[in-house]
C-alpha cells in the first residue's frame, strides 16, 4: 500500500545531527569494554538502548507500534545485562556473570536488526492522506459480521477453556500447568484462544476505527474483555503488552492517514497495557505462593543468559566449539518437518535446543528435556552459535528485512484486505515473532511456514487483489 506524505520530505539539521550523535554514542559504547570499563558498559548500553527506543517511537510511530513488543523484550535483555555483569548467577546455566562487555555487542545486533526491519517495513508501507482513511473491514457489513463472529468464537474458546479447566490466576498455578495438563477438546480450546492473539488484536483494532459508533464501542468492549481474559489465564507482562500494541497498530495507521497526532494515543494505550501487564505478573506470582522479588530477579537474569554464554565463546568469524556448521545443518534438516522440533527428534537436538544442551546445567536440563521446556531470548545468540559474530549479524539482518516486511503487510491487510487474508498474514507474522523472540528459527523458515506463504500468495492473487480495488472504488463513490 503506497501512502505518500502530504508534503515532500525535507532534510533539516536535526535529521543530520541525531543520527550522527547516535552513531558516535554507539561506537563509544562498543569501545567501553576494551577501554577497561566493561562493567559500566552494561549500564550505559541499557541507557543508550532506552533512548534509541524513545527516539524511534517519536520519529517513526507506525513502525514503532509494530515493533515495540520486540523492542521491549530486547530491553529486558539489557536490564539482565546490568545484573549479569555485576556478578549475577544464571540458574539455568549455573554461570556466574562477570564484566565482559557482552551486552554492548548485543546492542550492535539489535541496531542491525531494527535498521533492516525498518528497510523492509518501508518497502511495503508509507503514510499519506488517502481517499478512504478507514479500514475496509470496518465499513463492509459482511466483513464486520465475519470479523466479530471470528473474534467472539476465539474469545468463547478462551472462556470455555477457563470454565472447563479453570483459570490459572484464580487457581493460583503456573499458566503452563493447566495447559500441559489439558487434553482433547480442552487442549484445542486453549490453543485456539492463545494462538490467535495477534489476529484478535488486529481485527478488533481495525473494527475500532469504524465511524459507526455501535461497531466502534462493541470492539472496545471486546478488547477490554479479551485483556481481562488473558490476565485470568495467567498471561503475563509481555503477552498482555503484545495484545495491547497489536490493537494499536491499525488505530495508529488510520490516525496517521487522517493527519491526526498519534503519540498521545500510543502513550495512553501503551501505558495501560504496561500497567495491566505488570499487575498480571505480581498477581500471578503471588497467587502461586512465590516470592515476587526473588522470582522476578531470577527470571530477569535469564533474559540475557543465552546471549552471555554464547558471546563468551564466540569470535568474529568463528562459532563456539559446541556449535558451528554441524549445529546449523541439524537445524537446516529440521526445516523439512511440518512439526516443531523436540528433544527426541531422530536428527538430534537443533536450534535453541542445541544451545540449551551445550550450556545448560545438566540436572536442570534433564528436567527440561523431560517436560519439553526451552530457554528464552535466543534470537541473537543462536545465529552466533552457528556462524560466529559476523556471520550471525548477517543472518540477523536477513531476518530483520523479512520481519519488517511482515509487520508492514499486517497493517496493509488490516486496512485494505479481507478477514481471511489478514488471518493468513498474521499467521506468518506470529510464526516469525515466535522465531525471533525465542531464537527458535524453525518457526520462521520451516516447511509449515512455507505452506502458509503459498496459501497467502494464492489467496491474494485469486481473491483479495481482485476484490479490494472494487471495494475502494465503491467507498470513494460514496
Amino acid at each position: 500500500m503506497q501512502i505518500q506524505q502530504a508534503s515532500g520530505p525535507t532534510i533539516s539539521l536535526t535529521h543530520l545531527i541525531v543520527p550522527a550523535v547516535g552513531g558516535v554514542a554507539l561506537l563509544f559504547n562498543t569501545a567501553l569494554p576494551y577501554l577497561g570499563y566493561a562493567q559500566a558498559s552494561a549500564t550505559w548500553t541499557f541507557v543508550l538502548a532506552a533512548l534509541a527506543v524513545i527516539a524511534l517511537v517519536i520519529t517513526r510511530p507506525l513502525f514503532s507500534v509494530s515493533m515495540l513488543y520486540f523492542m521491549m523484550i530486547g530491553m529486558t535483555a539489557f536490564v539482565a545485562g546490568i545484573g549479569i555483569e555485576a556478578g549475577g548467577l544464571m540458574i539455568e546455566t549455573a554461570v556466574q556473570g562477570e564484566p565482559t562487555g557482552a551486552f554492548s555487542r548485543l546492542l550492535l545486533f539489535y541496531v542491525v536488526f531494527i535498521s533492516c526491519a525498518l528497510y523492509g517495513f518501508n518497502r511495503y508501507l508509507s503514510i499519506r492522506s488517502p481517499s478512504v482513511s478507514v479500514a475496509l473491514i470496518a465499513v463492509q457489513r459482511r466483513s464486520v459480521l465475519l470479523g466479530f463472529s471470528l473474534a467472539l468464537a476465539i474469545i468463547g474458546c478462551g472462556v470455555a477453556a477457563g470454565v472447563t479447566q479453570g483459570f490459572a490466576l484464580i487457581n493460583g498455578v503456573n499458566r503452563y500447568t493447566l495447559r500441559n495438563g489439558s487434553n482433547g477438546g480442552d487442549s484445542v480450546l486453549f490453543n485456539v484462544f492463545l494462538n490467535n492473539q495477534m489476529f484478535l488484536g488486529l481485527v478488533l483494532g481495525a473494527l475500532a476505527t469504524s465511524r459507526n459508533h455501535a461497531v466502534k464501542w462493541f470492539s472496545i468492549l471486546l478488547i477490554i474483555a479479551t485483556t481481562g481474559l488473558y490476565v485470568l489465564h495467567g498471561e503475563q507482562f509481555m503477552s498482555v503488552l503484545h495484545f495491547g500494541l497489536t490493537v494499536l497498530a491499525p488505530v495508529v495507521a488510520v490516525l496517521l492517514m487522517r493527519g491526526k497526532p498519534v503519540l498521545r494515543y500510543m502513550a495512553i494505550g501503551g501505558g495501560v497495557a504496561l500497567v495491566i501487564g505488570i499487575a498480571s505478573v505480581f498477581t500471578a506470582y503471588q497467587g502461586q505462593g512465590l516470592d515476587v522479588q526473588n522470582t522476578m530477579t531470577d527470571r530477569s537474569l535469564l533474559q540475557g543468559q543465552v546471549w552471555y554464554v554464547v558471546d563468551y565463546d564466540a569470535h568474529l568469524f568463528t562459532a563456539p566449539p559446541q556449535g558451528g556448521a554441524p549445529a546449523f545443518w541439524r537445524f537446516a534438516e529440521s526445516l523439512l518437518s511440518m512439526t516443531a522440533p523436540g528433544f527426541d527428534d531422530s536428527i538430534g537436538f537443533s536450534g535453541l535446543r542445541d544451545v540449551m544442551v551445550a550450556y545448560g546445567e545438566p540436572r536442570l536440563i534433564t528436567e527440561y528435556i523431560k517436560d519439553d521446556v526451552t530457554f528464552t531470548m535466543g534470537q541473537m545468540a543462536v545465529p552466533v552459535f552457528w556462524f560466529g559474530l559476523v556471520g550471525g549479524a548477517l543472518f540477523v539482518a536477513f531476518t530483520g528485512v523479512i520481519y519488517g516486511a511482515l509487520c508492514a503487510l499486517q497493517i496493509v491487510f488490516a486496512l485494505r484486505g479481507g478477514v481471511v487474508m489478514l488471518w493468513l498474514i498474521v499467521k506468518l507474522l506470529s510464526y516469525a515473532t515466535s522465531g525471533i523472540q525465542q531464537g527458535d528459527y524453525w518457526s520462521f523458515f520451516s516447511a509449515r511456514t512455507l505452506f502458509y506463504v503459498i496459501l497467502a500468495f494464492l489467496w491474494w492473487v485469486l481473491v483479495d487483489s481482485r476484490s479490494s480495488p472494487k471495494k475502494l472504488k465503491r467507498l470513494v463513490a460514496q
